[in-house]
Parts: structure tokens; C-alpha cells; sequence
């Protein structure tokens, strides 16, 4: 009877791992030809457009403020686009490049998750946390737009897996991954050997040993070399990040103001819940309820993941009081999962084995829900972390075309976020088409995917300076291009 219940439980585990390799098998084919989008565009395209044209001539891009035009922050690992660059000159300078990319660090997530799930979970629900893990709105999302989170999201799995397991060299390739792709990735693996030691110390009966704590800290050695290496040469060569407001200094600033605190609380608790997160944090709080109650003994693995859940949730928690940085619910992907984990082991432990299933299906719709999470204008949507923004590209692409159509010179338009700059680092096309920042130009084109600022977007509404000239729209997008009454040509003048 066990034989026959274990072969149905590995046959429905294969079930929900087909399901989700369709889908993301589908994803990619929708998406192979999309463009950069959102951070990406930096992060990604033009960083690498700086190794791809210079062919690798320096390790260091210009930074914000040396007037450059193509720079990079710096304290983000060029990995990335290091990575992109080498794989446009050896497949061809083409967008699905980089979505095939990502999908190969899909099939490396989804086989490392496997193996990471079924440390906690017995065979029968191996599956269900398998599929609610990868259809989270935010984490598919950001596979869509082949972002470099995705990849770090992936060796945050990989290293969490290596470290519960005792595997040093997996441990090493994860850890380079983790960190070198995003500052972020540096702070999850700084408290991934925090954790590592104590995990070490509860393995060892409560024992330490020099030799035991060398062995625990070894794999941990290359990537911090790397760094060291990395941000020495930085430093010398370039000088200290934020020195400059237009390096992204500002963001880096301390908040300053009980208003702007509350304010900034308020995002990390919203970007925290929103797109469908809200259920799993209302299930955490009912599951430590009922796990403090019982006096439960929690094993070794379920502490390790509790305390990185609660260091990182701690660490973004401590930006609230000294940095402006805005958050995104990207940012919170690992911690999220974390809590996924442990709600999923407290809805098994706790519920009726018949109420079960039910709470997996509501995670699941909540989850799904999660691309309709689409605020009024004057609030921020994060439209990297929901698949709403599909029609995008798609109207990107009509806009442009109703341009040149117009013969509309491209000196006379600008655009918002997402829109402006040269064409090339968005679609790998269309090189010299630049699209300028300034609102002041004859023609403005704008999306309600680039969050503008109250003030302007009041203006865009009520001005009579800029009036629509033709709109483009589909789903919960929209593209505007605006005539600017006001302009005068300074040939002219």
C-alpha cells in the first residue's frame, strides 16, 4: 500500500513539473522576441553593449557622472552583462539570446527547488510547493523579462540546497552567482554564512573547532576574493560610489523625517503583500500562532531557513531608517520564498489533512492574481514583477511605427521611462534612433508603465501644453504621444 501511494505521489510530483515546464516553455516562446525592459535595459543590454562594442577592452564602465553615455553604478558586479556580451559575439547580437539564456537557468532552478523541496516536504506535497514556488507572480515575471534577479533568485536556491546538503563545490558556484550578479546577492550570502556557521554548530552537537570552522567557511573564500579583487580595482580607479548624487547617491542617503520613515515603512509592508503575497503573510502569521502554541521542536533545516528569513527580512527592514533606496517586491523574492516554505510545512503540520489541498489551491489563485494588481496612476506599480505588462512591447513597437510613418524626425521626440534613449539597447535594432528625456521637445511619448511623478503626470492630464496626438492601448497598457503647443523650433528662432 505505501509502495502504491509513494509511485502516485512521484507520479503527481511529475505531473505539476510538466505542468510548470509548459508553462514557462510557453513564456519563452511569447517572449523570445520581447525587448530590455524596466532595470533591465541597464542592467543587462547596455551595460553589455559596453563589453560587446569595446571588445572587452576594460573591466570598469564610465560611472553616472562622467558624462558618458553608456555608464554603470558599479557597486552592481558587472557579471550580467560581462555574461550577455560573451553570448551575443558567440550566438549573434539577438534578443532571444538572452531569453534562451534565461530559460536554461529555469531547468537549473526548477531541478536545484526538486532537490531542495524534498529536504522538507515528504513525496505527496513535492509537487504542489514545486508549482506554487514557480508560478509567483513576481519570480515568472522576472524569467519574462530575462532579468539578472531571476539568475540570482536561482543561485540563492542553489546555495541554500548546498549548504542544508554539505556540497562545498556546488556551494562555491552558487555563492558566484549570488553575488557577483547584484549588490543584493552580496548581502543574501553574507548572511548565508552567518547562518552556516550556526547550522555548522547545531550539526556538531554544540561543538566548535578551528578545523570545523575553516572547513565551514572554505567555499565561501572564492567569491570573496572575486569581490575583494573587483571592488579594490573600483575603488582605486573610479573612487567611492556614491560620492555623486547622480550615481544613485540619493537613494543611498539616510531618510531624514518621521513623514518620510512612515512613508518608507509603508512601502516595504505594500511591496511586501502585494501581488497576491498577501495570503502567504496572513497563513504565516496563523501558522507561528499555532507552532508557538504546540511547542513544537523545529528541526535543524526548518531553523537555518527561519533564521535567513528573518536576517534578511531584517536587513531591508533596517533600509527603511538609513537609506531612501525604494523598495520592489524583486527585491524580496528570497525571503519570500523562505516563508513560502515554512507556511507550506506549517498548513501540512497543523491542517486537517482534507483542508490541505484547499489552502494550496487559494495560495495558488492569490498567486495568479497577482498580475491584476494594477494601482491608479498616481500610485507606483511594479510592472516587472507582473505579467500585465505583455502589451507592452507590442504597442512599443506601433508607436514607433506611427513615428516614422508621421516622418517625425527623432530629435523632436522624448519619451518617459522605458521609452527614451537610443532604440538599440531596448530592441537590438534601430541603432541612432535616440529618443531624448526632456518634456520640452515638439513630441512627447508616454506609458502609464513609467510611473511618472504626481506633478507630472497632473500636467500631462490638465495642460494645455501637451496635447494627445494619437494613443495606442491594450490590456492595462497604454502609450501616448503628445504635441507639445508650447514649442518652438530654436532653428527658427
Amino acid at each position: 500500500m505505501k509502495i502504491k501511494q509513494s509511485i502516485l505521489s512521484l507520479t503527481k510530483t511529475n505531473l505539476f513539473v510538466f505542468l510548470t515546464v509548459f508553462v514557462y516553455s510557453i513564456l519563452t516562446i511569447i517572449c523570445l522576441n520581447n525587448g530590455y525592459f524596466w532595470d533591465n535595459i541597464q542592467q543587462t543590454s547596455k551595460e553589455a553593449h559596453w563589453y560587446f562594442l569595446s571588445d572587452f577592452k576594460t573591466l570598469l564602465m564610465p560611472a553616472f557622472d562622467s558624462g558618458a553615455y553608456i555608464v554603470a553604478t558599479g557597486y552592481h558586479p558587472p557579471l550580467m552583462g560581462l555574461i550577455t556580451a560573451v553570448l551575443w559575439k558567440v550566438f549573434g547580437y539577438n534578443l532571444w539570446v538572452s531569453h534562451l539564456f534565461i530559460f536554461f537557468w529555469a531547468t537549473v532552478l526548477m531541478y536545484n527547488l526538486l532537490k531542495l523541496i524534498r529536504i522538507f516536504f515528504s513525496e505527496e506535497y513535492v509537487g504542489w510547493v514545486f508549482f506554487i514556488v514557480l508560478i509567483e507572480s513576481t519570480l515568472i515575471t522576472q524569467f519574462a523579462v530575462a532579468s539578472p534577479d531571476f539568475i540570482m533568485f536561482t543561485a540563492f536556491v542553489i546555495s541554500l540546497r548546498a549548504l542544508l546538503k554539505h556540497k562545498p563545490i556546488l556551494l562555491t558556484v552558487g555563492l558566484f552567482f549570488l553575488c557577483c550578479i547584484n549588490m543584493r546577492g552580496i548581502f543574501i550570502g553574507a548572511i548565508l554564512l552567518i547562518v552556516h556557521i550556526f547550522y555548522t554548530y547545531l550539526e556538531s552537537n554544540k561543538k566548535f573547532n578551528l578545523h570545523l570552522i575553516f572547513k565551514t567557511i572554505l567555499p565561501y573564500f572564492p567569491v570573496l576574493i572575486i569581490l575583494l579583487a573587483y571592488f579594490i580595482y573600483y575603488f582605486i580607479s573610479r573612487g567611492w560610489f556614491f560620492s555623486n548624487p547622480s550615481n544613485y547617491g540619493g537613494q543611498y542617503s539616510q531618510t531624514t523625517g518621521s513623514v518620510n520613515i512612515i512613508r518608507h515603512l509603508a512601502s516595504f509592508i505594500l511591496r511586501s503583500v502585494e501581488n497576491g503575497r498577501i495570503i502567504i503573510w496572513v497563513l504565516g502569521i496563523y501558522v507561528t500562532f499555532l507552532t508557538l502554541k504546540s511547542k513544537k521542536v523545529l528541526s535543524p533545516y526548518l531553523k537555518v531557513i527561519i533564521q535567513i528569513f528573518l536576517l534578511l527580512n531584517g536587513l531591508y527592514f533596517l533600509f527603511i531608517f538609513i537609506t531612501k533606496m525604494p523598495f520592489s517586491e524583486r527585491y524580496f523574492m528570497p525571503q519570500f520564498f523562505l516563508l513560502t516554505i515554512i507556511v507550506m510545512l506549517g498548513i501540512i503540520n497543523f491542517l486537517p489533512v482534507r483542508k490541505i489541498k484547499l489552502a494550496f489551491f487559494l495560495i495558488i489563485c492569490f498567486e495568479l492574481s497577482g498580475h491584476f494588481w494594477i494601482y491608479p496612476e498616481k500610485m507606483v506599480t511594479f510592472w516587472d514583477c507582473t505579467l500585465a505588462h505583455l502589451p507592452f512591447y507590442e504597442l512599443r513597437e506601433e508607436c514607433f511605427a506611427y513615428i516614422e510613418h508621421q516622418k517625425i524626425d527623432y530629435k523632436d521626440v522624448s519619451g518617459s521611462f522605458c521609452l527614451y534613449d537610443d532604440r538599440c539597447f531596448v530592441e537590438l535594432k534601430n541603432a541612432g534612433k535616440i529618443i531624448g528625456e526632456s518634456d520640452k521637445s515638439k513630441y512627447y511619448i508616454y506609458s502609464n508603465i513609467s510611473n511618472a511623478p504626481d506633478e507630472w503626470f497632473d500636467q500631462l492630464n490638465t495642460s494645455n501644453r501637451l496635447v494627445p496626438l494619437k494613443r495606442f492601448e491594450k490590456g492595462l497598457v497604454y502609450i501616448t504621444i503628445y504635441k507639445n503647443t508650447s514649442y518652438k523650433d530654436p532653428v527658427k528662432q
